[in-house]
């Protein structure tokens, strides 16, 4: 039977926030479900598991095993049973092909909450730098790795579709300009969290020039380490956990694991921007009630997103050629791979038996010349395909060809 690469996702198409968060894993849980899935499944070659605020996927290549029995590993595993409601909120596929399609749509964008997401194919980078940690990589997933990257190089280069941020740091930060207007540089502005999204804001943050910036973390060395590097002030995660919180004009937390982190101690005297960018959400949804208090989600912030869809529809066709083009490439080579496999055994049969004729016919021939003669054989088989596929014909045809004297 041949490996398949197959996947299962949760997303924003499938669910609401509420289901989908429960399967929003951490670097100590990835470790632990990629370890259970390699006991629970032996034929498992390769592992990718994203997982983003808005989705979680796990794209795998297996023989035998399939996208539905992992996914109910993963529901007992994390939910604790094995329901049909859960079950419906996972898309799946034992299909190389529609794999690898959905993979591409992904890594471009065009499956996002905001069409042409640029912060997926970092994360994209991420997941797969774990598989390469845990030599989770099988020749499926490399491939449609390279083929995601070349995609994603000619999507920067020959379309629009990059235009316009849709990034969700960079609105969170021009949250601050349209809710304080004139009076935005002078606000005092709090970041939680030292992730991804952290480092999207100070990497965006050029753009706007906030200088009242304060960062914490329940790492206070990793806070520490950012505030180094973008000469600001780290602040204490104690009082943090306290909600001490009523000298910051703008909060602004993407801490991920940490629900309702934040549910009082907001300046209740002057007007307050809370920015939510995690999930499960940081901010008490009661802290809203707050007549002062303005408060943003990712779902909010995805929404007020999408003034720059029109510009990124028009630009999604051009992408949508691309990666059908790719995408066929992809499939060329997948049909090619027996034919490969097969030019590979008879490579090994050419050259076992030219080691063979030489010892028994005195040539003294050494290993680099029977690699030369094995090579001009497999270009004379080429030119015969068919004794690819008859082993005797073949053993004929070394026979004809080793007793050529010149090599």
């Amino acid at each position: 039977m041949e490996s398949r690469l197959r996947y299962l996702s949760i997303s924003h198409h499938t669910a609401p926030v509420a289901r989908r968060e429960r399967f929003h894993l951490s670097d100590t849980q990835k470790q632990k479900v990629a370890h259970g899935l390699q006991s629970a499944f032996p034929d498992l070659r390769s592992l990718l598991l994203l997982v983003t605020c808005n989705r979680t996927e796990c794209y795998f290549e297996s023989k035998q095993t399939a996208a539905a029995e992992v996914r109910d590993y993963l529901l007992q595993l994390i939910v604790g049973s094995v329901e049909a409601s859960d079950q419906s909120d996972f898309r799946l596929s034992d299909r190389t092909k529609d794999t690898v399609l959905h993979l591409l749509r992904v890594s471009a964008g065009l499956e996002s909450s905001v069409l042409g997401d640029s912060e997926i194919i970092h994360q994209i980078r991420k997941a797969y730098h774990f598989s390469l940690e845990n030599n989770l990589q099988g020749s499926h997933l490399e491939r449609s790795m390279q083929t995601l990257f070349r995609t994603h190089k000619r999507v920067s280069n020959e379309t629009g579709f990059r235009d316009g941020t849709t990034s969700t740091a960079y609105k969170a930060l021009k949250l601050i300009g349209d809710t304080f207007g004139s009076e935005a540089s002078q606000k005092k502005i709090l970041f939680v969290g030292a992730g991804d999204i952290v480092r999207q804001l100070f990497k965006y943050n050029s753009k706007f020039g906030y200088r009242n910036i304060f960062v914490t973390n329940r790492t206070m060395a990793r806070a520490e380490r950012l505030a180094r590097l973008n000469k600001i002030s780290a602040w204490p995660w104690e009082k943090l956990l306290k909600n001490d919180l009523g000298e910051f004009d703008v909060i602004i937390s993407a801490v991920s694991h940490a629900s309702g982190l934040i549910h009082k101690g907001i300046g209740v005297d002057k007007p307050v921007l809370l920015v939510d960018l995690a999930v499960p959400g940081n901010f008490s949804p009661a802290l809203a009630t707050n007549p002062a208090v303005e408060m943003h989600n990712l779902d909010s912030i995805a929404s007020q997103l999408k003034s720059n869809r029109m510009a990124r529809n028009a630009a999604a066709e051009n992408v949508e050629e691309i990666i059908h083009q790719e995408w066929s490439a992809f499939n060329e080579w997948q049909e090619m791979q027996p034919f490969r496999s097969l030019m590979a055994e008879r490579k090994k049969q050419v050259f076992k038996t030219l080691k063979r004729i030489g010892v028994a016919e005195g040539h003294g021939w050494s290993k680099g010349e029977i690699s030369v003669l094995s090579n001009r054989i497999m270009r004379k088989i080429l030119k015969k395909p068919e004794t690819l596929q008859n082993s005797k014909n073949l053993e004929k045809l070394i026979a004809q060809y080793a007793s050529v004297p010149a090599l």
